[in-house]
């Protein structure tokens, strides 16, 4: 059966507030997905699957036995494999009329913005603070909207850095956010699905300039309670990296 783009978003462009522009605003677009981990892979699944027309994967690691209980793009035949081209096998079956290219690297200061340049939205697929404040430096200086996201224990966030203010560095500053890991702590398998649905969702938004996106906005959901909420936050007048003095 051919299933064609028209097919693809047919309830999306039913959504009251809809335009006929949408469908091809997609298919246009370009999201790039740096870290291809379970924030990275429902992310990507959700975003190629509503008609995005192209998606950049990055990331250097191979799938491992303990990832295929929230990554869930992977199978176990997958095991060895590069996450990008495992990634970028299923999800073309998914959306054989998407194109995707494959990066097995690492960002840094050095390469993100030879790496980055000519996409819309960049989505955060890390599980380390380090190169998540390459990609908030790269969003404040190249404007470029990025879509953050974690996970650990029962709970997890998303935020919007929309290539401006307020930015990571103003929610986190230089806390110990960064030693966080849930190789250690441990992680609710459907909680990273949460998060990086969220993520989607966001990134549909700002690429369909509808709704209002989580900037200045940080989502937050506990599993363990069952509860979410979303908090403010605002630019601040000493941060480093956007310059602060509010939005």
């Amino acid at each position: 059966m051919v299933i064609t783009d028209k097919d693809r978003v047919r309830r999306l462009v039913s959504l009251p507030d809809a335009k006929p522009s949408w469908a091809k605003r997609l298919k246009e677009s370009r999201v790039a997905i740096v870290g291809m981990g379970g924030l990275g892979n429902a992310s990507a699944l959700y975003l190629a699957a509503q008609g995005v027309g192209h998606l950049t994967l990055y990331d250097p690691d191979r799938v491992s036995a303990h990832n295929l209980g929230r990554q869930i793009l992977f199978r176990p035949t997958d095991i060895g494999r590069l996450k990008v081209q495992a990634a970028r096998e299923h999800l073309q079956e998914v959306a054989p009329n998407a194109s995707f290219h494959i990066e097995p690297v690492a960002l840094n200061d050095d390469n993100a913005e030879q790496l980055l340049q000519g996409h819309d939205v960049i989505v955060d697929g890390l599980d380390n603070w380090i190169t998540r404040t390459v990609l908030n430096r790269f969003s404040v200086r190249s404007h470029v909207p990025v879509v953050f996201a974690g996970a650990i224990g029962y709970e997890a966030q998303v935020y919007v850095v929309n290539g401006g203010k307020p930015c990571l560095q103003c929610l986190f500053g230089d806390s110990s956010y960064a030693d966080q890991d849930c190789a250690v702590t441990g992680v609710l398998g459907p909680v990273v699905g949460m998060a990086g649905t969220v993520q989607a969702q966001e990134v549909l938004k700002i690429l369909l300039h509808t709704g209002d996106i989580l900037q200045g906005r940080i989502w937050t959901y506990d599993a363990y309670r069952a509860q979410s909420r979303v908090v403010r936050f605002s630019a601040r007048k000493e941060c480093a990296v956007c310059g602060g003095e509010g939005e």
